[in-house]
């Protein structure tokens, strides 16, 4: 007996995500989480323009603009020598509202459709986790520890051992299994899954702190992160009264024994009033990507799958993408239209994304490394000529060498290339780069986003499942082919007919056919010769 279509192990913000996508296609999950309470740890504060865009298919992105920073708080990033010395250099990023405003007079496709987020984990956790209780398709049960997993051709069994009620241990039977347990994954331990990379070469103290000394803490004027000389980094977590300092020791040194209180103010540079310490660690961060995201039944996501180092903000937001590939793709299944090379494609779609994200924020905190190493100590709080271009030339190389946060092409430019789903073309691919979003309908590409006429964006226009966006003057024939070949394959397809020179040029083809993660699965100015083989391929009940 099947006690339920999806059991996801892990309730932080990527099972969280996937439960709520497996809801937005009408499936059931179970959410087992071994805490009982949800997260007390910072961790990730910032929740990119795609996942923003992704969690707006869910509904989601209002409410998580109500739980978070206010909109009109900027995003800016300094370094500093500390709160009593000098800022050398400032990096003015965008606040919600002035990003938004910048999307909407900018539409020519070079931008996302939604703005980012600021929020730390133990918001976002717990806003999530609220939600998916409330969710008639989503039975959280918190305090359940998985043990072991078997499964055959049908079915994935967990053994579970619940926390202090008295019942020991149980099982749960499931159609699919997916492990977003995090670092320590317990699932991919189970499966016998290796990880590639290491640790990186520093130890970090983290202080999570209360204050409303702003005085002191806005020293340097309003701010989302420091990056001070001496190491350490401050952030600003809800521009109230919620800081978060992590400090950074060579790897051999142990900073456990260290007060608190003497780490905040030998982080910041003076002493400042604390009201209250909230959570301190030591730990070490690592770059890791596992050798495989299955086995059989049982799928990896988020941290199990791969681990990143806070530089880039890529760790989460790479895990709400894998959530919503794995999401819909099992939801197709399960619904009898989606075939198996869907779920062998989840793999070769996710993991090359983990691979350059993990890669890249690497190369972030190299630049860190290495602008710090250029610092001269004794010029750089010195008055006069020399220590005026000491900091000169340090504020140049770091804005030069420095893109973190701006890697546009990186969070929402990703394609999938290899994919088996995607009908690939022979044309040469568009350019790519980390910092820039080409705007492209490329197959496996993330398409352009757009403001049409009516003052609303496209993709806010797609559906639930494929979207056909009939663009062109001879479309009619073609559209009807597809939408008949999709209809006797139970493919939910949604028609979208735009007659709009801007889309059209944008979009570089008269159809384009949108899978339900909002990236292109074919593309054509008429139907293709043989309209079944196509719908087929994207649905993964034929692949090459």
């Amino acid at each position: 007996m099947i006690d339920t279509p999806v059991l996801i192990v892990g309730a932080g913000p990527v099972g969280l995500v996937l439960a709520k996508e497996l809801s937005h296609h009408g499936i059931a999950s179970t959410i087992v989480e071994r805490n009982l309470d949800t997260t007390r740890w910072p961790k990730m504060d910032i929740t990119n323009c795609r996942s923003m865009e992704l969690l707006r298919r869910l509904g989601l992105d209002q409410g998580l603009r109500q739980v978070g920073v206010p909109p009109q708080h900027s995003f800016d990033v300094l370094f500093s020598t500390g709160l009593a010395g000098r800022e050398i250099a400032r990096w003015n990023l965008d606040s919600v509202d002035q990003m938004q405003t910048r999307i909407r007079a900018c539409n020519d496709g070079t931008q996302p459709s939604q703005a980012w987020q600021r929020c730390s984990q133990e918001i976002f956790e717990a806003w999530m986790k609220r939600l998916c209780e409330a969710d008639p398709l989503i039975d959280v049960q918190s305090g359940a520890r998985v043990e072991s997993i078997s499964q055959d051709g049908d079915s994935v069994t967990a053994t579970i051992a619940d926390a202090g009620d008295g019942r020991g241990s149980r099982t749960l039977s499931a159609r699919y299994l997916v492990g977003c347990d995090g670092a320590t994954s317990a699932v991919r331990k189970s499966l016998g899954i290796e990880l590639d990379g290491g640790p990186v070469p520093r130890i970090a103290r983290l202080v999570h702190f209360k204050s409303r000394d702003l005085k002191a803490l806005h020293a340097h004027g309003q701010f989302w992160h420091i990056f001070f000389s001496n190491p350490s980094t401050l952030i600003a977590q809800d521009e109230v009264d919620t800081w978060t300092l992590q400090n950074y020791f060579p790897p051999d040194f142990d900073p456990s024994g260290i007060d608190p209180i003497e780490l905040i103010h030998r982080g910041v540079g003076r002493a400042i009033e604390v009201d209250r310490v909230l959570v301190t660690s030591v730990w070490r961060g690592n770059i890791l990507v596992a050798r495989r995201y299955r086995e059989g039944r049982v799928f990896l996501a988020g941290d199990s799958a791969h681990q990143n180092i806070p530089t880039g903000g890529y760790g989460m937001n790479t895990g709400v993408g894998d959530a919503i590939d794995i999401g819909w793709k099992l939801a197709a299944c399960l619904k009898g239209w989606g075939g198996e090379g869907l779920l062998d494609a989840y793999e070769t779609e996710r993991r090359p994304v983990a691979q350059r994200n993990v890669k890249r924020s690497g190369e972030h905190a190299e630049v860190h490394t290495r602008w710090r190493s250029r610092i001269k100590p004794e010029l750089l709080e010195a008055s006069g000529d020399s220590g005026d271009a000491h900091r000169a030339e340090l504020a140049a190389q770091i804005r030069r060498e420095d893109n973190e946060n701006q890697d546009l092409g990186i969070e929402i430019g990703y394609r999938y290339n290899h994919s088996p789903v995607i009908m690939h073309e022979g044309e040469a691919e568009p350019a790519w780069t980390t910092r820039h979003y080409t705007p492209s309908s490329w197959p496996g590409a993330r398409p352009p986003s757009v403001f049409l006429d009516d003052g609303s964006n496209l993709f806010d226009h797609l559906g639930t499942g494929f979207t056909l966006l009939e663009l062109g003057a001879a479309r009619s024939a073609g559209a009807e082919a597809i939408a008949l070949a999709a209809s006797s394959r139970g493919v939910p397809l949604k028609r979208v007919r735009l007659d709009s020179a801007l889309v059209r040029g944008l979009y570089e083809r008269d159809l384009v056919l949108i899978r339900p993660d909002q990236h292109v699965a074919w593309r054509g100015n008429d139907a293709p010769q043989a309209p079944l083989e196509m719908i087929d391929r994207v649905r993964g009940a034929a692949v090459a």
